[in-house]
């Protein structure tokens, strides 16, 4: 039996490496604290073959979880594996988890991948092996390694996810870029999804330009990167500001983690009632405790009573104006109040055509 530690939204791939091989698979609910799961991972000790825990949700500190992994591997006749997709391998706790002995890890945000590496985990392939063929050190650089770079300014990042889908987090996305831009600020969208937004706007307009090797869309003096393999390359380019669109942050592929990690967190919402459901959801939860809402499609009736039922978090909630084109800037005072800046430019900008031609289909 394969257990896996978390949600079935993460972990439905050991549904199928479990099929492959006649065993079954189930799960332990997820929580912010690992010791609440000891006792029902412990119900499966006598049947479970594979423990795959998904660090990423917990709120414990690295070495709490250590700690708790290592106390279930030495109580469990199992494989522990570690699901840490979010995670560097030189990161503190994989690198802590490592030199205590624990060698399998799936770091791979592929299906195919994540299969294939539960496998390798299962018949001991990168514990006799290593993750050298995945070009994987976990070995930490030292600091006097660094190159110096005292010219270069730090790159300031925004990440900004939905609470449901079609709740217009790419819009504002675009929308931040623009305010960015606007002000004098070198700045750039990168699609941390996968909903393939960026190389839509190339098949659709005529005048966007595509790059397919640095996976970057210029359109309407907005660069849109959609390569993550190239995430380390564009964070050394000389962006005073980068824009991260997570899409849907219940989607299994929200990397959560790295969301967290930006200096500036947004949460766009919505007032519906299928909507606050999901809105609510993300009030409540102890990771996003230092984040603002943006409430969208707000009419103005609702927003008296929505910010009451903010309570504390009412002073980082906002309404956003409408934006029928993402392009267009609709200068909105909200991206003012979340990320104050002086505005660099002496001129005023010069004004764009209303007009975008399509690309024809022929």
């Amino acid at each position: 039996m394969i257990i896996f530690v978390g949600t079935k939204e993460r972990g439905y791939f050991c549904e199928d490496v479990a099929a492959k091989h006649d065993m079954t698979c189930d799960y332990v609910d997820s929580n912010l604290h690992i010791e609440n799961q000891v006792n029902e991972i412990m119900d499966f000790k006598e049947k479970c073959d594979c423990l795959v825990f998904d660090i990423e949700q917990y709120a414990d500190d690295s070495d709490m979880i250590i700690d708790w992994i290592l106390k279930i591997k030495n109580a469990v006749n199992a494989k522990i594996v570690i699901y840490a997709v979010s995670y560097s391998p030189q990161s503190e706790i994989i690198y802590e988890l490592y030199q205590k002995e624990i060698r399998t890890f799936i770091f791979s945000t592929y299906l195919s991948e994540q299969k294939e590496d539960l496998e390798m985990c299962m018949n001991g392939y990168f514990e006799h092996f290593g993750y050298e063929n995945r070009g994987i050190s976990f070995e930490k650089k030292e600091e006097d390694d660094e190159p110096e770079e005292t010219s270069k300014p730090v790159v300031k990042t925004i990440g900004i996810a939905g609470s449901i889908r079609r709740m217009g987090t790419t819009t504002q996305a675009l929308q931040i870029v623009k305010y960015l831009t606007f002000n004098g600020y070198k700045a750039a969208y990168f699609e941390m999804n996968n909903h393939c937004y960026a190389e839509a706007v190339s098949d659709a307009y005529s005048e966007a330009e595509k790059d397919d090797v640095d996976g970057i869309v210029k359109y309407q003096n907005v660069d849109m990167y959609y390569h993550t393999d190239k995430l380390k390359e564009i964070q050394n380019k000389d962006y005073e500001y980068i824009v991260y669109d997570y899409g849907m942050y219940s989607e299994h592929d929200f990397n959560k983690v790295s969301f967290l990690e930006k200096d500036i967190q947004i949460f766009v919402v919505g007032s519906k009632a299928d909507e606050f459901e999901k809105t609510y959801d993300v009030i409540k939860n102890n990771f996003y405790n230092n984040v603002f809402y943006i409430f969208n499609f707000t009419s103005d009736a609702e927003k008296k009573d929505l910010m009451e039922l903010m309570d504390d978090k009412s002073e980082f909630t906002f309404f956003a104006d409408e934006a029928k084109d993402p392009f267009t800037y609709c200068n909105s005072d909200i991206y003012e109040k979340i990320i104050p800046l002086e505005n660099k430019n002496q001129e005023e900008p010069k004004k764009r055509s209303f007009f975008r031609r399509r690309k024809s289909n022929g």
